[in-house]
């Protein structure tokens, strides 16, 4: 199978999701990266103020566009696998449609709807493709309401070349990633009450990486800046309880580090939803909270049982890496739903 893969190096090492996947696959791969026609809104004032006034359109999407549509009549796919596609015009999917008759595929990490990422663009494009795998359940209904031809469930997924068990190779690393709790994540408004509870018990060590939480003061000091790559998995290894939350405004249910953190080897303690419990059994493989208090009391719980912790670790470690759930997994599992032809 031609497949025409549309994503991102900006995040790397865990973006792209599927470039790797797809020729561990045996199909021939052709990798359009977003990264390049994006960097300049990481620097430039003049590119950002445009991409507000061009009502979420960076100065670049033309030129991404016409590459895009030209990579596809030259390549001809069998498949045009988009991820996200913040930036895919909705005339341009219907050109590829049109000119190769390659079946369109949207593998969704965010919800669309969320002002957050809402773009007419973004909404428009939404009943140009031929299978739109979400991994929100909460807007399949929502997607079928926005002339969406066919809405499906999705998972996220882990890279095992990426997310498995560190171990420092220093002292200086074992000191650095030590902590009670670790949360990898931004600081969004909707986080900030669990992580409180957190923080005011008394001798916990929290540690805290991701963006904006040096602009709170309550946790300036906790704040450890970026982990990626090794350091992701340091981090990981390095906490006695690993804290997944999900993002409220994007309707998760479940998030990346949802696999991510069992298959570094950590205790996840995670929000309880439908989600988690259908791919973790509670309390066995993970842990659960709802409310910041319940979450203070597992912290206090977990904390004080070294060998309980260890053997949820492990399970659930175990859950995630013989449960099929690698992006190579997933790609198979999204392109087993392509009609033959």
């Amino acid at each position: 199978m031609r497949i025409l893969l549309v994503d991102t190096t900006q995040y790397r090492p865990t973006t792209p999701l599927f470039r790797d996947a797809v020729v561990e696959l045996g199909h021939t791969l052709r990798f359009i990266d977003e990264g390049p026609f994006l960097e300049p809104l990481e620097h430039s004032l003049v590119h950002k103020i445009a991409y507000r006034l061009r009502r979420r359109r960076p100065l670049s999407f033309g030129r991404f566009n016409r590459t895009l549509l030209d990579e596809a009549r030259a390549f001809r796919p069998d498949v045009a696998l988009i991820v996200k596609g913040t930036y895919v015009a909705p005339d341009t999917l219907a050109a590829i449609k049109r000119e190769t008759r390659a079946y369109l595929i949207n593998y969704m990490t965010d919800d669309p709807f969320n002002p957050a990422h809402a773009s007419a663009d973004l909404l428009g494009a939404i009943p140009q493709y031929d299978l739109y795998c979400s991994t929100k359940r909460a807007i399949l209904g929502d997607l079928d309401r926005a002339g969406c031809l066919r809405p499906v469930h999705t998972w996220f997924a882990y890279k095992p070349e990426l997310h498995f068990p560190e171990a420092p190779l220093s002292t200086d690393e074992r000191d650095r990633f030590a902590a009670d709790v670790a949360f990898i994540g931004g600081a969004d408004a909707d986080r900030l009450p669990y992580v409180e509870a957190i923080a005011a018990l008394p001798n916990v060590t929290l540690a805290l990486y991701g963006g904006y939480w040096q602009r709170h003061e309550r946790f300036r000091a906790r704040a450890r800046g970026f982990a990626v790559g090794r350091e992701y998995r340091l981090a990981l290894g390095g906490a006695r309880i690993a804290l997944c939350l999900v993002r409220r405004a994007n309707r998760d249910g479940h998030v990346m580090r949802t696999f991510e953190i069992p298959a570094c080897g950590a205790f996840m303690l995670a929000e309880d939803t439908d989600e988690h419990r259908e791919l973790f059994k509670g309390g066995a493989e993970a842990a659960f909270f709802n409310t910041p208090e319940e979450l203070a009391e597992q912290v206090r719980y977990y904390l004080t049982r070294d060998a309980a912790r260890r053997r949820i670790a492990d399970a659930g470690h175990r859950r995630v890496i013989t449960g099929g759930h690698t992006y190579r997994n997933r790609l198979a599992q999204i392109l087993a739903l392509v009609p033959a032809r």
